[in-house]
């Protein structure tokens, strides 16, 4: 059995970053994960900053396999769909947010929390095995596409 790691990054723009936050948020995770279930890949999308030589070269000094990703091929990420929840969700669960005065420090730690709770409370098991159960299919509609977009 495996497991594959998600770890978000829409807001990142530079390869050290990059490599701060896998050092920061996934070698520990990651380190439990293979503790446990074992032969884990870790799944990331094709930009840029996350294919670059010192990204892959992080990796491989880490022991972390990183999952072939075909190009052009969005509906098998399934982060996509987690950000949309989120995107959903955030002005639900926090109408005024965006009314939040006090200075960029006061909203990052604003938003910081309330993206936990929307995390926490919104991206649960039931969601993520939705995600993941027609995998299988829409992998076998990647393939059959030869890595391009797909109607599933």
């Amino acid at each position: 059995m495996s497991a594959v790691a998600i770890l978000g990054s829409g807001f990142l723009q530079t390869v050290p970053i990059t490599i701060r936050v896998l050092e920061a948020g996934l070698v520990d995770v990651w380190q439990k994960m293979e503790d446990t279930v074992g032969d884990n890949k870790f799944q990331q999308d094709g930009a840029k900053i996350h294919t670059a030589r010192d990204t892959m070269a992080w990796f491989a000094e880490n022991h972390i396999q990183v999952m072939e990703w075909p190009r052009n091929s969005p509906n098998l990420n399934p982060i996509q769909y987690c950000w949309k929840r989120i995107q959903v969700k955030l002005p639900q669960h926090f109408p005024h947010i965006h009314k939040t005065k006090e200075g960029q420090d006061t909203i990052r730690r604003q938003l910081a929390e309330a993206l936990n709770v929307v995390w926490t409370q919104d991206i649960e098991g039931e969601f993520l095995e939705r995600l993941w159960k027609p995998k299988a299919r829409r992998v076998a509609a990647v393939l059959d596409a030869k890595g391009w977009y797909t109607e599933n």
